[in-house]
């Protein structure tokens, strides 16, 4: 037995020596093939671009050189004949270009034309030693360069008229679109010009600067020029292959100028999980599956060796082995079975169809399996649950990611519902196609019950604290709706709308503390009772503010705010403008819409126009001003509730 312990323990120690100075150190190895391939493929797509835009301005400038009319200007010396204007804005709009600069210089070097400003007859020559040698050798050029404005694309071709070289066309584009291309592709750009050419620009095109170097692709990120800047943007210029910053990879590739001086850096920033991690992810299973392997080799030899010792011994483990198997075999079918039956899972094909529904799927929707197989997932779609949802979750599942959020379904009979935690995600075949999607389930049917409890309770609650000045209970449901409308067209999200509808009746819950002799005044109220009845704001805060509940604090700054004015006019603080959270200036322009239209104890129902007059000559004194245009641009729908809710 001594044996025996000695030499597991002896195996423990290789496996641990094996994953120390083996498996560590292979994963290491990989990861770094990983993010120099992923680096490698980033430069390529990167020179590979360049090599076309290269190729494109080349050819547009060809085309240019063989207009007749830039000869003829050349020739006669008249600067009027060329006018680019409308070739570049077609350019622009149907050959992917922005920014385009074109430049026409005389045989003697001087700029005859240039496209982006009307300065001309300077003596270009003398700045720039391309065209120095274009006069010596006319030949076309090509390059990157920079000048005194970006750094560009650039294209020389020589013009000739009868074999007499009169001049040349120069095309200049930038890097913008292949910017535009890396950032569509999940990968952020910084193209930075080295320190000692960013001295010359005297109009920097794109006004970006990290330090002292200038930066070209005008949808760089701040953020992430902000963060270089402070990490030291010389780390990023000379990375060999690859750096890992935060989370990101990061590679650079640079550009020399003619003399084989710096020039220009192409900083590629990728975060780390949109790099493909699956070589790691398969070595791991080959080294644990030989792993495997070689131990039960090992285990078979240990048995060889001590058999003639401790054959009885031996062969009783083994059949308790065995026994054990056969039992987790029993067990792992047990729990499949229980997984079956007490897991809603459900998996569908690219379309959506379902090829395969648990038992306890079927049990909670009312189906059986032959019912659910076949059919569009959609045949247990609620009809209250929003198509914004299940288009915003098909966005994400189709590129691969996991969605998760609550889902109301229809049970079978019609009628039945029940609501379910989803987590939905795309399902892929070894090419790493997506075949299908799979989604597991949690039943929260009692939880939104009692979500939905507190909500009918909070709107009672509501309906108590205007029921007290004698208001009706459709009060409460019409400043919700219209609260709600306010919010999304607003721009909000159908979450944080929902909360503001259903949390907008208790904006009045602290009329519960003013005295009826108040509250129900039939006439005119006094100084000291204008007073009293304004602490119902404050009243209702304090008892809202304590809660813990998202619902509760939204119904606390709406209680506590939806009196206050866009002018400052307003109580109980005299807030303005902004100063006044969205959720109370969505509540006041909501409440004061429907109590204008509605009889109160001391007033009569305002008839409609008067009521829309009122709202439109409050804009920007009572009300604010974009939720008083939302309003009227969605006028219908707010009076659609009105007549659905009538009192």
């Amino acid at each position: 037995m001594k044996r025996i312990i000695s030499v597991i323990l002896f195996l423990i120690g290789l496996f641990i020596i094996i994953h120390l100075f083996y498996y560590e150190k292979k994963i290491k190895e990989i990861s770094q093939q990983i993010y120099v391939e992923k680096s490698v493929e980033i430069k390529k797509l990167f020179n590979d671009e360049v090599e076309q835009k290269f190729g494109r301005t080349s050819a547009l400038t060809y085309l240019l050189s063989k207009d007749p009319i830039l000869i003829e200007a050349l020739l006669t010396n008249n600067t009027q004949l060329l006018d680019y204007s409308e070739t570049i804005k077609n350019i622009e709009k149907y050959g992917g270009y922005n920014h385009l600069w074109i430049q026409v210089i005389d045989k003697k070097g001087y700029s005859f034309h240039r496209s982006w400003t009307n300065k001309i007859g300077d003596h270009a020559a003398s700045a720039r030693i391309d065209i120095q040698d274009m006069i010596k050798n006319p030949q076309p050029m090509q390059g990157i360069s920079t000048g005194r404005f970006d750094m560009t694309f650039k294209t020389m071709l020589p013009l000739f008229h009868q074999n007499e070289f009169v001049g040349m066309i120069e095309v200049i584009s930038k890097f913008n679109s292949i910017a535009q291309l890396f950032k569509e592709k999940n990968i952020e750009p910084l193209f930075v010009l080295h320190e000692s050419y960013t001295k010359r620009f005297i109009k920097p095109f794109s006004g970006l600067f990290i330090g002292n170097n200038y930066v070209s692709n005008l949808n760089a990120s701040k953020e992430l020029m902000k963060e270089v800047e402070q990490f030291g943007l010389e780390k990023f210029l000379y990375i060999q292959d690859y750096m890992l910053y935060k989370h990101y990879m990061v590679t650079t590739e640079q550009i020399k100028d003619v003399h084989g001086g710096e020039m220009g850096f192409f900083i590629f920033f990728i975060n780390e999980k949109d790099i493909p991690k699956k070589l790691i992810y398969d070595f791991t299973v080959d080294y644990f599956y030989k792993l495997i392997i070689i131990g039960v080799i090992l285990l078979l030899i240990l048995l060889y060796w001590t058999k003639s010792t401790y054959a009885k011994n031996l062969a009783l483990e083994v059949e308790n082995k065995t026994s054990k198997i056969k039992k987790q075999q029993e067990q792992l079918k047990e729990l499949l079975t229980i997984y079956d039956k007490n897991v809603i899972f459900s998996q569908t094909d690219t379309k959506g169809v379902i090829t395969h529904a648990s038992s306890a799927f079927c049990k909670i929707s009312g189906y059986d399996k032959n019912e659910l197989i076949g059919k569009p997932h959609s045949i247990v779609r609620h009809p209250d649950m929003p198509k914004e949802i299940f288009q915003e979750m098909w966005e994400i599942i189709k590129q691969g990611k996991i969605w998760e959020g609550e889902v109301k379904n229809l049970k079978k009979d019609g009628k039945g519902f029940y609501w379910v935690d989803a987590e939905i995600q795309p399902v892929y075949d070894k090419q790493k196609n997506i075949v299908g999607y799979s989604a597991v389930r949690q039943d929260i049917t009692d939880s939104k019950e009692i979500e939905e409890i507190q909500r009918e309770i909070i709107f009672t609650m509501g309906s108590i604290g205007e029921s007290r000045s004698e208001e009706t209970g459709n009060h409460v449901k019409r400043v919700s709706e219209y609260s709600k409308i306010l919010a999304l067209k607003y721009g909000m999200s159908f979450e944080e709308a929902q909360m503001i509808a259903q949390a907008s009746p208790m904006h009045d819950i602290g009329k519960v503390g003013i005295a009826d002799s108040i509250l129900k005044k039939p006439g005119k109220l006094d100084d000291q009772e204008r007073q009293i009845m304004q602490t119902h704001v404050d009243i209702g805060y304090n008892m809202l503010k304590n809660s813990e509940r998202s619902l509760l604090k939204t119904a606390a700054i709406i209680a506590h705010e939806h009196h206050e004015k866009w002018d400052g006019t307003g109580y109980p603080r005299g807030l303005k403008e902004e100063q006044i959270h969205i959720y109370g200036r969505i509540t006041a322009l909501a409440d004061v819409f429907d109590a204008l239209g509605s009889n109160r104890c001391y007033k009569e129902a305002w008839k409609l126009e008067d009521v829309l007059e009122f709202i439109k000559n409050q804009k920007g004194k009572h009300f604010d001003p974009h939720l008083v245009d939302i309003f009227f641009e969605n006028l219908k729908e707010f009076l659609e509730v009105r007549d659905s809710f009538k009192d």
